[in-house]
């Protein structure tokens, strides 16, 4: 296979694992797992897990890493294709395809271990990206996890020999953490956390700031992956990239021009329900006259006709600036309204 066929190949899978990974996320709801809310240190610790493991992986045997890496690809496989075809169902289809992969290396078939591999691999990503951004992630998340292995990778791939070394350890394993498409010398092939961040990206965007975001996202992702594999194919680049240097930039730019526009993320439940995040232009600037006087002798009683017994009022300097059924949704309404104080609740 030629050198262009294959860098074509490969960003012709990237572009459909894309569009899987956002397939799924539209039509597919995966249960949350019970671990709270997405935090910055979470971001750390994630990045921290994803920074030391090369390191780790260089210091074990080979049998070892693919072992590693097949009961990781075991159990992703199962809780991607679970709320699919059932738990144990999920569990058989994943113990056959990790089975066959092994069973296909113990045989000396190296085409057939790296398709399969790759569709582990690819299926995998899909389950992750989508977990994280279904179990609520935020895009100001990814944008920090982008950001930091923005820097990690351009000293693990670009200043060092790390990733160099980590890619000649699992090339042609079994489960490799690589997206290949050749062997050679160098390998066309993408690295699981270029390929996790090119899929989770445009989710989180999709979840916060609505459809043109994750259109936008997973169109800036490709176009990197075909730009620097154009710049292979030239002959300008021979030997490892680091893609995320060049992705990471681009990712937190989109971040900061969509909050600026949207005036702020959508939350997962938001998203669940299709509520729609409204634009900065749109969002009031002042706190709404009538809110303003409802708690004076003559606005209360007027503010309270429209109220139900039982919602709350979010109350700042003896003025009503928010309402809702709640506690949180009365404080939510204040701040839509433009009120930057915390207020008091109390309730109707």
């Amino acid at each position: 296979m030629s050198t262009a066929v294959a860098l074509v190949g490969l960003n012709g899978a990237v572009a459909a694992i894309t569009a899987a990974g956002a397939v799924y996320f539209a039509r597919v709801r995966m249960p949350r797992p019970p671990v709270g809310k997405y935090e910055l240190p979470d971001v750390a610790v994630m990045t921290a897990v994803v920074v030391a493991a090369p390191l780790a992986y260089l210091a074990m045997p080979r049998t070892l890493v693919a072992v590693v890496f097949g009961l990781t690809f075991c159990a992703a496989l199962q809780f991607t294709l679970a709320p699919l075809i059932g738990g144990g169902r999920a569990w058989l289809a994943s113990t056959v395809s990790v089975a066959a992969t092994a069973a296909c290396a113990l045989a000396d078939l190296p085409v057939a271990v790296t398709a399969l591999t790759d569709v582990l691999l690819a299926v995998a990503v899909v389950g992750v990206a989508n977990m994280w951004a279904q179990s609520g992630m935020r895009s100001v998340h990814a944008t920090w996890f982008a950001g930091v292995l923005c820097c990690y990778d351009m000293v693990a791939t670009g200043l060092t020999s790390v990733m160099d070394r980590f890619a000649a350890q699992v090339m042609g394993l079994p489960f490799a953490p690589l997206l290949a498409v050749t062997q050679g010398r160098p390998p066309v092939a993408l690295g699981l956390g270029d390929l996790l961040l090119l899929v989770l990206f445009p989710l989180v965007a999709l979840k916060a700031f609505g459809r043109a975001a994750g259109l936008l996202a997973a169109g800036v992702g490709v176009a990197v992956s075909a730009s620097v594999s154009l710049l292979f194919g030239l002959g300008v680049l021979t030997g490892a990239f680091p893609l995320l240097t060049a992705l990471g930039p681009l990712i937190v730019l989109q971040h900061v021009l969509w909050s600026r526009a949207r005036s702020g993320e959508r939350t997962t439940a938001e998203w669940r329900a299709g509520t729609p995040r409204p634009a900065a232009a749109d969002t009031p600037t002042a706190p709404d006259p009538v809110l303003l006087q409802a708690l004076e002798p003559t606005g209360l009683d007027a503010l309270r006709a429209d109220l139900s017994q039982g919602d709350w009022l979010a109350v700042v300097d003896g003025r009503a600036v928010g309402s809702g059924k709640s506690p949180g949704q009365a404080r939510k309404d204040a701040r839509l309204r433009g009120c930057e104080s915390v207020p008091v609740v109390r309730q109707n």
